[in-house]
């Protein structure tokens, strides 16, 4: 049956669905970025029907309002994050229906009461003390194997660059460029984004440069910076998202959304906090407005804020 992968690996059959099927209000596909937000939100869903003993196939509306309890605790005031979540869970609850896998959508009369905040959402970010708890396990381990190195690069990465994953996944080995004072990274233009060399932060140098030593010295038939296989192939957003949830839980951290989203937001905003302009950050970013900057710049507190006079 259809339904069967839903009800033995639930996160496959999410991502198989989203590959092949899922679309937004627009009927248009999703995003890359988009994709891997979903993915890690579906993930986190997943896990707390599991630790409630409940499955896609069984939860009510008394588990969404529990998972909602449970996510308020990592949702700072203004965020939209309880709505999309929402509207995530009625979109693949709905697809189960029509499969008949389910015979009620429980998010669809709650969708009903929900409307969009009218000013811009708040973006999701670790605060610079959760940032710095990540970066220190950022950090490469004598003697590990390539597929861990590998893992913790690409957290550092995201984290030290604000790269998205879809532009993390077009890396190639030479675009990382680790001599010189500053290493940086080229990201070629991708989408609406613009290409641009980015200074890595210091934090995510010596990482990263045992990771370019190790790949250099691996014969593959490709040039992709972070390889999924012995064969080349690039990594899969999956992969990537589950590489930045491993190094959150050995940080002993958690959000509401556990993206390379995520540690995009909060690289911009440490350059913020150091006090760069919004130009600066958006050029850094990638961005052609400074539409997100100007987001990120409202999130600092008083104390932040003094630091940061653009």
């Amino acid at each position: 049956m259809a339904g069967d992968i839903w009800l033995v690996t639930p996160e496959d059959a999410y991502a198989e669905w989203q590959r092949e099927e899922a679309t937004g209000a627009d009927r248009r596909a999703f995003a890359d970025q988009s994709i891997v937000q979903h993915r890690s939100m579906f993930s986190r869903f997943n896990d707390y029907l599991i630790a409630h003993r409940a499955t896609v196939a069984s939860f009510g509306a008394d588990h969404i309002d529990g998972f909602f309890v449970d996510l308020e605790q990592d949702c700072a005031p203004g965020t939209t994050t309880r709505l999309r979540y929402l509207k995530l869970i009625d979109r693949f609850t709905r697809h189960l229906v029509n499969i008949e896998l389910r015979a009620d959508n429980p998010a669809a009369q709650m969708l009903v009461n929900e409307n969009w905040p009218q000013d811009e959402p708040t973006p999701i970010y670790l605060s610079p003390e959760d940032d710095a708890r990540l970066q220190a396990v950022c950090v490469g381990i004598e003697g590990a194997a390539f597929k861990d190195l590998r893992n913790t690069a690409i957290t550092a990465l995201f984290l030290a660059s604000g790269v998205t994953a879809a532009e993390l996944r077009q890396l190639r080995v030479d675009d990382l460029d680790m001599h010189g004072e500053r290493p940086t990274v080229f990201i070629d233009k991708h989408g609406p984004r613009i290409a641009r060399r980015v200074p890595i932060d210091a934090f995510a140098i010596d990482v990263l440069r045992s990771y370019h030593e190790a790949r250099s010295r691996i014969q593959s038939p490709t040039q992709w910076l972070f390889i999924a296989t012995a064969g080349g192939k690039p990594m899969q957003p999956d992969t990537m998202l589950k590489c930045v949830r491993v190094a959150l839980r050995r940080a002993d951290l958690s959000a509401a959304d556990e993206s390379p989203r995520l540690l995009r937001n909060t690289f911009g905003r440490r350059h913020i906090v150091a006090g760069k302009t919004n130009e600066q950050v958006s050029n850094l970013m990638g961005l052609s407005s400074h539409r997100t900057a100007t987001r990120l710049r409202q999130t600092l507190l008083p104390g932040e804020a003094s630091e940061a006079q653009a």
